[in-house]
């Protein structure tokens, strides 16, 4: 792919997409509800139909009845707009755009929660176990993939069991393989279930395995949110899901997502390049923390 092939890729599998097309919905609707100028209007039914298909293509975690929601507020809201144009009475249109404009903050809200750096508390431990497909693996030899990097920038002894067509079903043996209590695993996992197919309540099932297996009472589990091409959204939400009820923390798709579409960070838009792993590694090794065992309070490493 070319640099801005990728680049708009990116946008997308990151999430970014999300939030754009949520912005063109809402200018779309104001620049009808205040301009008359029959040429706005006209961009203002492509800034709203270029924003829904961001929306959808976006591919944002979210259940069906919150877009459900979402669209028939815009409709409601374009509809009521269009109304008060030829009433010249602008006061009809307010409760569907309050409700839209509520109903908008409170998603974008949720996912730009979702989206910050997590913080990944290391305490005591010593050892980083990773969970993982090809993408966990050295792509470009003979440099160092990212597991070995941030082992290197966190000090600590790394046990990598990461192989390539790695599906969450094929693994669950390599996350019985962690033995240490005390110890950082992160789970990197997914991708092939995604790009093959995998059903969703099967994901769920053996996903849900993978988080049992994983998880200890002293351990600190994360797991890297997979990057979603467009009505992949589903994926998402079984792992967000299973992350809360397992206590797993989760690190944002756009982390990811940004290294795949930074050019030359990768060898075939996926598979990351040596640049690649050094520029993940780092992104993940600012999300660790020390806490001090006296107070409880988190210190960067």
């Amino acid at each position: 792919m070319t640099d801005w092939t990728t680049l708009v890729v990116g946008q997308f599998i990151s999430g970014r997409a999300f939030f754009f097309g949520i912005a063109l919905c809402l200018l779309g609707c104001f620049l009808k509800l205040f301009f008359k100028r029959t040429l706005v209007h006209a961009l203002a039914r492509i800034t709203l139909l270029t924003g829904v298909v961001l929306v959808v293509l976006s591919a944002a975690p979210f259940s069906l009845w919150v877009y459900g929601v979402f669209f028939a507020l815009l409709a409601w809201a374009v509809i009521r707009i269009d109304k008060a144009r030829a009433r010249v009475e602008k006061s009809v249109c307010f409760l569907p755009l309050l409700l839209l404009l509520a109903q908008t903050f409170l998603i974008i809200g949720m996912e730009l929660r979702r989206s910050m750096p997590p913080n990944i508390q290391l305490g005591k431990s010593d050892t980083l176990f990773v969970v993982g497909d090809s993408i966990s693996m050295g792509a470009d030899p003979p440099g160092k993939n990212w597991p070995e990097l941030l082992g290197d920038l966190a000090k600590l002894k790394v046990r990598n069991f990461s192989f390539g067509g790695a599906k969450v079903e094929s693994s669950l043996d390599n996350a019985r393989r962690i033995n240490r209590d005390d110890a950082l695993v992160i789970l990197e996992i997914g991708g092939n279930d995604l790009l093959s197919g995998t059903s969703i309540p099967k994901f769920r099932t053996d996903l849900e395995k993978m988080m049992s297996l994983a998880c200890g009472p002293h351990r600190r589990v994360a797991m890297i949110e997979l990057p979603l091409p467009p009505f992949c959204n589903r994926y998402g939400m079984v792992q967000r899901a299973l992350a809360r009820e397992h206590g797993v923390t989760l690190i944002p798709k756009r982390f990811m997502a940004d290294v795949m579409s930074t050019p030359r960070a990768t060898v075939d838009g996926l598979h990351f390049s040596n640049a690649g792993h050094a520029l993940f590694a780092r992104a993940l090794f600012g999300m660790l923390t020390h806490t001090d065992s006296e107070t409880g309070a988190g210190q960067p490493h």
